[in-house]
């Protein structure tokens, strides 16, 4: 059995500061966002218990995994699921937020950047996370997953990653490539044109 940790110092003070800020922001955002839920799944040891790992769940729409095997570069998009809430569970380490958390879908979701192995899900560039992105930022990440905004906005870095290979979910990225068309459709139905995006108001300091 895991004994209570000691008080952190140094660096671990700075760790448990912004898992504090953490929280407190999150603890706002699902004041401020009917359409998100944040539930905390496990908390550090030590004087004040503070959640390190998260289950954040989307009550937006997004595509599901194919029921049948088909060749998808023809399959119509109105054969495809559309799961109305969407769940994915957030791991903070012990060097957050040097280093970016970790993220799996556990919920259906098909989509180029998320993993139809086990879930993972590639939400921000490495060169591009830094110290001033926050969870609720995260959030506003996975909504551009959700609503593949991530891959409508930027078409020719979809494409040139297409060609290469680089996506999680092959099948979904090749898909896309052919049916930029019913992408659009389906961000115009569900997501009113331009996708939904969050007031996240007024940038913290921390």
């Amino acid at each position: 059995m895991a004994g209570k940790k000691t008080k952190p110092t140094g660096d671990g003070k700075f760790v448990m500061a912004r898992l504090e800020t953490e929280w407190d922001m999150l603890q706002q955002f699902m004041v401020e966002q009917e359409e998100v839920e944040v539930e905390p799944l496990d908390f550090t040891w030590g004087e004040e218990a503070l959640p390190y790992k998260y289950r954040f769940t989307f009550k937006k729409p997004t595509i599901g995994t194919p029921t049948v095997k088909v060749r998808l570069k023809n399959f119509p998009f109105d054969h495809f699921p559309i799961n109305e809430d969407v769940s994915f569970d957030i791991y903070l380490s012990e060097a957050y937020p040097v280093v970016k958390p970790e993220i799996y879908a556990s919920s259906d979701i098909w989509h180029p950047n998320v993993s139809p192995n086990d879930g993972y899900v590639c939400y921000v560039n490495d060169r591009t996370w830094d110290l001033t992105v926050h969870l609720t930022d995260v959030a506003e990440m996975l909504m551009g997953v959700l609503s593949w905004a991530d891959i409508h906005e930027n078409p020719d870095n979809f494409y040139k990653r297409v060609e290469i290979g680089d996506y999680l979910n092959p099948d979904a990225a090749g898909w896309a490539y052919n049916h930029a068309d019913e992408i659009e459709n389906f961000r115009v139905f569900y997501y009113e044109g331009g996708g939904m995006s969050f007031d996240m108001g007024e940038d913290d300091d921390e």
